[in-house]
């Protein structure tokens, strides 16, 4: 009697061990990829910057779900001096503080480097947002960004000093033109339309 008694207790333990390491494999995809539907940077790689100098760089973000309100903070550290449009503490998209679904839209901000060798600085960028609805929280992004920064030179003329090239050119509807210097203070409007350089 204690014989099959213990057989069909191993047979239920049996059972029970096969049952989780099912459940386990099943829910291990699922955790090993979960989904993101907040706004998140369509790349956490910048576009490069000269060395010591000021530039306006911008941040893409993308979204699955409506955002609201959004306002952007970003940290650099002591390699980085980050302000933003409008001598504001913070910045948004060019087009106003929301973004619908498939869509994708900028946050400027302006970037001064103090190193003169070439690196790559991390600036830490934080988003808060609502998701839009009528009772709706204020929730947190936080990414971290990589912002290379280029140190080219010409070469000296006899008696002066060795000069940097201009900033690289801007892309993706930056704010301020190529070869347009940027001074400090400089306004800068959201909606404003990128176009050529002066003539």
């Amino acid at each position: 009697m204690s014989s099959k008694v213990n057989r069909v207790a191993a047979s239920l333990a049996f059972a029970a061990a096969a049952g989780a390491l099912v459940a386990t494999a099943a829910a291990g995809p699922a955790a090993a990829a979960p989904r993101h539907f907040g706004p998140e940077p369509v790349s956490t790689r910048l576009a490069p910057v000269q060395a010591q100098s000021t530039n306006w760089v911008n941040i893409f973000w993308r979204s699955r779900t409506p955002v609201c309100n959004a306002q952007v903070q970003v940290d650099g550290g002591r390699q980085v001096a980050v302000s933003y449009p409008g001598m504001r503490r913070s910045t948004t998209f060019t087009h106003g503080d929301n973004l619908r679904p498939g869509r994708t839209a900028a946050t400027p901000i302006r970037v001064s480097t103090f190193r003169g060798s070439s690196n790559v600085v991390v600036l830490r960028a934080t988003m808060s947002y609502t998701d839009c609805g009528r009772h709706a929280r204020t929730q947190w992004k936080r990414v971290d960004l990589a912002l290379p920064v280029i140190n080219r030179f010409h070469p000296g003329k006899p008696g002066g000093h060795n000069r940097p090239h201009p900033a690289p050119p801007v892309h993706h509807g930056q704010p301020v033109h190529h070869g347009q210097p940027v001074h400090h203070g400089q306004p800068v409007h959201h909606g404003q339309q990128g176009g050529p350089g002066p003539r």
